[in-house]
């Protein structure tokens, strides 16, 4: 494992430790058992060969529901979830998840610590992931952005101990379900050690989170520290537990909604509008026997004119 990873690995795990420092973990949880990978190598292949994912050019399209986690090695490129599910092993319990830290300098050799990840950068040289209409469920982590110019966009995340752990600078976490989580979204440190900068999140539903965001535990605030979009200008995000009023009707809240000084949703938006991805259906029985009859009825009359063509061309 190189310096990079290592040091990442343990961020992760030093804030999950934070995270769940005053829950019920116990240090006496077995840990579970190697869990699926699937791997997006950097020559563009999937590892393995048999994972149902279809690659069309730099997208990769879920062919159906996948019990794994997802390693991203390869930079620009797309994956769609089609409306399918990635499901985790996380149950709820803090059990069902557990791995023991990877050396002595991250975690301590009696801590086991949840770590499950649904979509993970593998290399800090990897860039420019888009996750789409995706439902993400049950992990630890469902995603960790930790590189710079992703995008994510029209999933469901739900039902882990963080949403989306961000970690990584300019990157747009938007038009998403984040629901259900102990933590929504969590703001991690850059490669660098500083709080991620030019994030956009906006057009999100946030609801039914412990906390919709988390982070460092900040005594004090760095006002210095990089702005984070929670806005377009217009149009924020819906928030559960926003108590505001909409005076005028037009969907957008009248007060601001505060998560910490340094994180400020200008127009939270009243109504929850986003759901969950889902599956394109096939079309009703009625259309495909409808289509199979203009079929049949077009190759009749192919047929009657090209008959009716050879008995013109015998009688000349």
């Amino acid at each position: 494992m190189t310096e990079t990873k290592m040091r990442r690995t343990g961020i992760a795990l030093t804030l999950l430790l934070l995270l769940l420092s005053s829950s019920s973990l116990t240090n006496t949880a077995k840990p579970s058992d190697i869990r699926p990978m699937i791997v997006i190598q950097s020559d563009g292949g999937v590892d393995p060969l048999e994972a149902p994912l279809k690659r069309n050019g730099e997208t990769y399209t879920f062919t159906r529901n996948i019990n794994a986690e997802i390693s991203v090695q390869k930079s620009n490129i797309v994956i769609d979830g089609a409306g399918y599910t990635l499901h985790g092993p996380y149950n709820g319990t803090y059990e069902s998840a557990f791995i023991i830290g990877e050396g002595p300098d991250q975690v301590p050799s009696d801590v086991k610590v949840p770590y499950s990840i649904g979509i993970d950068l593998a290399f800090p040289n990897v860039v420019g992931l888009t996750v789409k209409n995706l439902n993400i469920e049950n992990f630890s982590i469902g995603m960790y952005i930790w590189t710079e110019n992703n995008i994510v966009t029209g999933n469901a995340i739900t039902n882990s101990i963080v949403g989306v752990l961000l970690s990584g600078s300019n990157n747009r976490i938007t038009g998403n379900l984040v629901s259900n989580n102990t933590q929504g979204v969590f703001f991690g440190w850059t490669e660098t050690g500083a709080i991620p900068e030019g994030i956009e999140i906006s057009h999100n539903s946030f609801a039914s989170n412990v906390q919709h965001l988390s982070g460092c535990l900040c005594e004090e605030y760095n006002f210095t520290e990089g702005i984070h979009t929670w806005d377009d200008g217009k149009q924020g995000n819906f928030w559960s537990d926003y108590n505001g009023t909409d005076a005028n009707g037009d969907g957008i809240g009248d007060t601001r909604y505060e998560i910490d000084p340094l994180n400020v949703d200008r127009y939270p938006l009243m109504q929850n509008y986003i759901g969950l991805p889902k599956v394109a259906q096939p079309l009703p029985f009625e259309a495909f026997i409808a289509g199979l009859v203009v079929v049949i009825v077009a190759v009749g009359i192919l047929m009657t004119l090209r008959k009716r063509r050879k008995e013109i061309s015998k009688s000349l």
